[in-house]
């Protein structure tokens, strides 16, 4: 019977359900010996619905095996559970073994795949790393098909020109870069890793000390500056020589000599206190003295190019100091409207000029506003473009060119 069809639900169980036109014919049905075999259970407005003693056996079976099924499950999960107590000490080896397997096979492809090399520890204060490289941001480089990351050395050894190097130049420009790379290289060497670099010597650092970006903790009711300020503190009061710390930015939270103080204090202390291998990035140009009378600081810079009323980035470390912080330029990158960025470069010249009153800071360099004369604003040098151009005089050739130039000073 194309019509007839075995269901269940929650209510009858299974049932048999045909349409109201086959009904009769079930309710009349008879086995051999006179005896009901379909019985009614539900009349529906479609269909009529009946059961019969062996779908109520088959429901009985059913339930009973997944009650079996269960118990026996049951039965297999403690007899497992008490053989992994009973070998635990073997399992946890095991587990144990391949994790170390795990690790170090994720290692040694990486190694491959990036070009490290194997370190070289010892006890001493060495730490040299030639062409060391940052290994996120150079695997990030790689996926986005983007130019190849620019390796940079760092010697920070006691044989080298200074354990303590100022590190110097504008935003953008790779100082955190640098700073984190070789923070990241001493930890890969000591986990026993290979290491992003040529070559890399360095003495077991006894802990890692890192101040970094900006970060606040309000419902301690700690101030950005706050937490900067105790996270340096921490610094300089457990540092030993045998450790690497790495400082970016200190006292920029606050007042320009407040903050200039602080960092030329904490650069002090570093070198002659705690005696920590350190790298300290700063905008504060005047820290610069501080190499020429502290024996084992040296000053380094990031190296840039200006091109066409531009800055171009070239991610070098080169010895020396950076002469301003190109902070404007960075900010025209970022899309400050050209209002902004032309009357921030007549601030800037007002206050080296030490006009409006600004003496006290054009004798400082407040950075990022370092001791150079700022370029004209755009809006002036069109205008000066545009009073040496005689319109009568002019091909149609010629007016074109001296709109495109006057459209290029604008950009």
């Amino acid at each position: 019977m194309a019509a007839l069809k075995i269901k269940h639900n929650g209510v009858l169980g299974y049932f048999i359900e045909v349409t109201q036109q086959h009904a009769d014919k079930l309710m009349t049905y008879r086995d051999e010996e006179s005896r009901e075999l379909f019985r009614h259970r539900q009349t529906m407005a479609g269909a009529v619905r009946f059961s019969t003693d062996e779908l109520a056996s088959l429901a009985t079976r059913i339930a009973q095996s997944a009650d079996g099924a269960l118990m026996l499950e049951r039965g297999l999960f403690d007899e497992m559970t008490a053989l992994a107590l009973e070998h635990a000490d073997a399992l946890g080896a095991i587990a144990d073994a391949l994790a170390v397997m795990d690790v170090s096979v994720a290692l040694a492809e990486l190694a491959v795949a990036g070009r490290y090399v194997r370190p070289t520890l010892d006890n001493g204060l060495g730490f040299k790393i030639a062409r060391g490289r940052h290994p996120v941001v150079e695997a990030a480089l790689l996926a986005d098909n983007a130019r190849g990351f620019v390796p940079n050395d760092c010697d920070l050894s006691p044989n080298a020109k200074g354990r303590l190097w100022l590190v110097t130049g504008p935003n953008m420009a790779g100082k955190s870069t640098f700073l984190r790379q070789n923070a990241l290289i001493a930890i890969l060497a000591q986990m026993g890793s290979f290491v992003p670099a040529d070559s890399a010597h360095i003495g077991i650092v006894d802990r890692l000390f890192s101040r970094v970006g900006a970060g606040d903790d309000l419902a301690a009711g700690r101030s950005t500056f706050m937490v900067e300020m105790v996270e340096t503190a921490a610094i300089l009061n457990q540092a030993t020589a045998k450790s690497l710390v790495i400082l970016d930015e200190i006292g920029r939270g606050t007042a320009t000599y407040d903050g200039l103080a602080i960092a030329w204090a904490a650069a002090e202390h570093l070198h002659e206190a705690n005696k920590s291998r350190a790298l300290f990035a700063t905008h504060y140009h005047e820290m610069v003295a501080l190499c020429e009378r502290l024996t084992a600081m040296t000053c380094v810079t990031m190296k840039v190019k200006e091109w066409n009323d531009s800055i171009v980035f070239l991610h070098e470390v080169t010895p020396g100091a950076a002469d301003r912080s190109y902070g404007i330029h960075v900010a025209k990158l970022a899309g400050l409207p050209p209002m902004v960025v032309a009357r921030a470069e007549e601030v800037l010249r007002a206050l080296e000029e030490g006009r409006e009153g600004h003496q006290p800071l054009a004798r400082i360099d407040d950075l990022p506003l370092f001791g150079a004369a700022a370029p004209m604003p755009k809006a002036h040098a069109v205008e000066e473009a545009l009073k040496a151009v005689e319109p009568d005089a002019l091909s149609p050739k010629q007016a074109l060119e001296i709109l495109y130039d006057l459209k290029r000073k604008l950009l």
